[in-house]
């Protein structure tokens, strides 16, 4: 098995990790406050993250260059967080997953204000496939109930800020490493989520909700790191596509853990979504972006 090969079972790790984080969430947030989830999720990682980073690189790819693109990023990474938290909380993990992969194409208009790239035939159709996908999502959790239409549309906007996220960060590598923009991403999150200690009652976790908060920072460490080595291994248009691997598993925690199986109409929504994002990555213009994690 060649370079190339092993960064594609990596990625296919990594979809599942970030599925795995959506599942934790979804069960520490019957018992658990938002905020309080967002700290454990981002304490937990941030040190797994600050340990895989020290043995592989040196102390001075640890520390920001500029801090002030880090802290705009933090502040749009906590904005970020807290959205697809809430979608994650209130709608099935599909569901959820799914929202979150109209954030490449949602670049596709930042990219033509900022970047003065064009809009082609395929990303036209991409954008037009995605709308879909999202009225019908949209229209099914207005069927589910007033908590499940603010999941959805929670993870709307969530995806907006990551895409903005993704435009941030690509124009951070010129100066930064990747892994000084993951740590400081969960240092600030936890920082900023801290007081929420105080406002939002939280509360103390114990078997099934302690085992997911710890979970949720594991799998979100395994997350970054499988996505950083994907890359070390294997070019990131040919292993970009592989994230949406992410929609089969999330089907399968669906139905494996939470007894709950889509129905057509919402399996095709997520369907619409997952290709019109395959056509924005695929499409022939710079390379596919990258998806931070959240």
């Amino acid at each position: 098995m060649d370079s190339e090969q092993i960064g594609k079972l990596i990625r296919v790790g990594a979809a599942a990790a970030t599925v795995g984080v959506a599942s934790c969430v979804h069960a520490a947030a019957e018992s658990l406050p938002i905020g309080q989830i967002m700290f454990f999720r981002a304490m937990v990682a941030g040190v797994l993250i600050a340990l895989w980073a020290r043995a592989t690189a040196p102390a001075r790819d640890l520390l920001p260059r500029r801090w002030r693109p880090h802290l705009i990023r933090g502040a749009l990474s906590c904005g970020a967080m807290t959205l697809t938290f809430i979608s994650m909380a209130r709608l099935p993990i599909t569901q959820a997953q799914t929202l979150t992969f109209l954030a490449p194409l949602i670049v596709v208009p930042l990219a033509m204000v900022r970047l003065n790239e064009r809009l082609t035939r395929r990303l036209g159709i991409g954008l037009g496939l995605g709308f879909v996908g999202v009225l019908m999502i949209l229209g099914l959790s207005a069927e589910a109930g007033r908590a499940a239409l603010w999941g959805a549309l929670a993870g709307v906007a969530g995806a907006v800020l990551i895409a903005m996220i993704q435009v941030n960060v690509r124009a951070m590598t010129a100066t930064e490493t990747t892994r000084s923009i993951a740590l400081s991403f969960t240092m600030i999150v936890a920082v900023a989520t801290l007081p929420t200690a105080a406002l939002g009652g939280w509360v103390w976790p114990e078997g099934a909700a302690l085992y997911a908060l710890i979970g949720a920072g594991v799998f979100g460490a395994l997350n970054v790191v499988m996505f950083a080595e994907s890359l070390a291994r294997a070019p990131a248009s040919v292993i970009a596509p592989l994230d949406y691997t992410g929609l089969l598993w999330a089907v399968l925690v669906d139905w494996l853990l939470f007894a709950q199986i889509p129905g057509p109409w919402g399996i095709l929504g997520s369907v619409l979504i997952t290709l019109a994002a395959l056509l924005v990555v695929l499409s022939p213009r710079s390379a596919a972006p990258r998806t931070p994690t959240t």
